[in-house]
């Protein structure tokens, strides 16, 4: 990555911008290798969580202006497509301050992962980049141990605790899935652990990157005081965390931490059919919805509801099929999907497309409804 930094400096035709992203600051000529110091000196963009469209938008405008490019105003039918314009342009330099960032952190390797394909064996190599210690012994890991970040899941594999001095040595192997098209950090600054009154930061030096819709895997390890046997880890994301309970009294069986997990993404998934015959959604003059299937995940933290819906375009004209086409009511409260289509149905087509929703574990009745003309609920019964 530095020397591809390097090379992009040294052209005047190619346009470098670093991207700050969650609150990070530009480092100092004198902290970056020689052959990129010159990018000390370039204007840098902020992205803030709590103004991130405009300053998306305003980053957007700045390339545009810097290439040349004139925008004309969009139809009300393609304002989903040249939004995915700006999205491009966003992911490839917010992918580019992720992957400078990780030069700064030392991370001096390349690392392979693997593709998330359900009902395959993963193969991917353990990127824990800790060093193995004392083997200790097994703690349990609880039946449902998947926390879903985003787009973005960790479940906790396998455990082990060992004396060391007057502290306990705790071990857990994460696999993460990374759900997104854009790679994201696998790292210490994601876990904490909560016990007897202090929050513990990892001492592992888990650094690594894992692929856009691949999955990696990597131990965190944690020194804890000898008391008490229950703590909470505890996963944080940008804007949210999640928390697990653990006992780490031995089992008196040996400990696996050390050994990669042989299972796919879903191996450890608590999952449910909820539909599975297809049901009409709503059927106008010009479109008909129908919902093709329906799951339910349980997570530590939430329950992901993955709709599958189909639409017809019997109309003369361009259809757009995304966000705003569906919603959830979870105990009557509407929900709007994290992740949904994005497409333009042309005329005479059939598009089918994945709708994401995350309600509250407590959630007992879920109702599917199609936004606009002729809707038709389908009623979700959750266990």
């Amino acid at each position: 990555m530095r020397l591809e930094i390097a090379a992009a400096l040294a052209r005047p035709d190619v346009l470098v911008v670093p991207v700050l992203v969650e609150g990070a600051t530009m480092p100092g000529g004198e902290a970056l290798p020689e052959a990129i110091r010159p990018l000390s000196r370039r204007h840098a963009a902020s992205l803030r969580d709590e103004t991130w469209d405009a300053d998306v938008d305003r980053l957007v405008s700045t390339l545009r202006s810097a290439i040349g490019e004139t925008v004309p105003p969009a139809p009300p039918l393609r304002r989903r497509a040249a939004s995915s314009l700006k999205w491009g342009a966003l992911a490839a330099a917010v992918l580019a301050a992720i992957l400078l960032a990780r030069i700064f952190r030392g991370a001096d390797t390349d690392r392979d992962t693997t593709p998330i394909v359900p009902g395959t064996t993963a193969t991917a190599p353990d990127t824990s980049g800790a060093v193995v210690g004392a083997p200790g012994d097994a703690i349990a890991i609880p039946r449902v141990s998947e926390i879903a970040i985003g787009s973005v899941i960790y479940t906790l594999l396998s455990g082990s605790v060992a004396p060391h001095g007057s502290d306990r040595t705790v071990r857990l192997r994460f696999r993460v899935s990374n759900e997104s098209a854009y790679p994201v950090n696998f790292w210490d600054a994601s876990f904490r652990l909560a016990a007897g009154g202090q929050v513990l930061q990892p001492t592992s030096g888990l650094n690594e990157i894992v692929a856009g819709n691949a999955t990696g895997q990597g131990v965190v390890t944690f020194e804890v005081p000898a008391e008490p046997p229950g703590v909470v880890l505890r996963v944080l994301g940008a804007n949210t965390s999640a928390e697990l309970p653990l006992d780490l009294r031995a089992t008196g069986s040996p400990s696996s931490v050390d050994t990669a997990d042989t299972g796919d993404a879903l191996s450890r998934a608590d999952v449910i059919q909820l539909v599975r015959d297809a049901r009409p959604l709503g059927s106008g003059n010009e479109v008909s919805y129908t919902l093709v299937s329906a799951t339910a995940r349980r997570f530590v933290n939430t329950r992901r509801i993955v709709a599958n819906l189909r639409i017809t375009n019997r109309g003369r004209y361009p259809l757009l099929f995304g966000f705003d086409t569906l919603r959830l009511l979870a105990d009557g409260q509407a929900t709007a999907p994290f992740e949904a289509p994005n497409e333009v149905v042309a005329p005479a087509a059939t598009v089918v497309g994945a709708f994401v929703f995350d309600v509250p574990l407590a959630t007992r009745r879920a109702v599917l409804r199609v936004t606009g003309e002729a809707a038709t609920d389908v009623p979700l019964d959750l266990p």
